[in-house]
């Protein structure tokens, strides 16, 4: 199968792909609101799946694959703010739209707060494109760390410790001071380094490890 290049699935003229990827997930515990949306955004070209309540989404969903969850606020069980929380301590980045008929003031901004993409009164469907857009984004940056992360993996222990100490900005000669090297030893080094991440110079590698250092694959 070919491999789908997420970054590409961004352009306006490959949404329709986008909809063939992405999965929308409906979790609300009224039968008759989950069939409704379901009739309503597969109109609009989107794979959808259903779910009654929190606990078979936790069980079952793939939360590899982008897309976005509409959440109600007040299932009977874990609640939609809960099992947002719970995405939260998983550490998975799904965007969230909240739908709720009864949403209020401070429960609307707690959401926001924790990262929803809006908090809304039933019915609604709108701001799907625009948690998809999100969360391709969040799957191509996802997809890019990875990458990353294995550039970085490759590198020895003493290139790992040249490139931290070059990426806060050190000169070659203070490098090998603090590791006890030669100079030309340390260049070197860092031409190594550059090579392997596919960076130009210490700048390149700088953003390389910011990158990792968000996503928590580096201390």
């Amino acid at each position: 199968m070919e491999k789908i290049n997420l970054s590409d699935l961004l352009e306006p003229e490959h949404m329709d792909p986008v909809k063939r990827i992405a999965l929308i997930r409906i979790d609300d515990d009224d039968g008759g609101v989950r069939e409704s949306y379901k009739f309503l955004i597969e109109s609009e070209g989107w794979r959808v799946k259903t779910y009654p309540s929190a606990e078979p989404f936790l069980e079952e969903d793939d939360l590899t694959v982008p897309g976005c969850g509409v959440f109600d606020v007040r299932m009977t069980g874990i609640t939609g703010m809960e099992l947002h929380q719970k995405l939260i301590e998983l550490a998975n980045r799904l965007p969230v739209i909240f739908v709720s008929a009864h949403g209020d003031i401070e429960m609307a901004v707690k959401a926001m707060r924790r990262g929803a993409v809006d908090f809304l009164t039933k019915p609604v469907v709108d701001e799907i494109d625009r948690a998809v857009a999100r969360s391709c984004e969040e799957a191509a940056e996802a997809e890019t760390v990875r990458e990353l992360a294995g550039l970085w993996q490759a590198l020895s222990p003493r290139e790992c410790q040249v490139a931290q100490l070059a990426a806060e900005g050190l000169t070659t000669k203070a490098v090998s001071d603090v590791l006890g090297i030669a100079e030309r030893t340390a260049q070197v080094h860092i031409a190594h380094v550059c090579s392997k991440l596919g960076v130009e110079n210490a700048v390149g590698v700088a953003q390389i490890i910011a990158r990792l250092r968000a996503r928590g694959v580096l201390q």
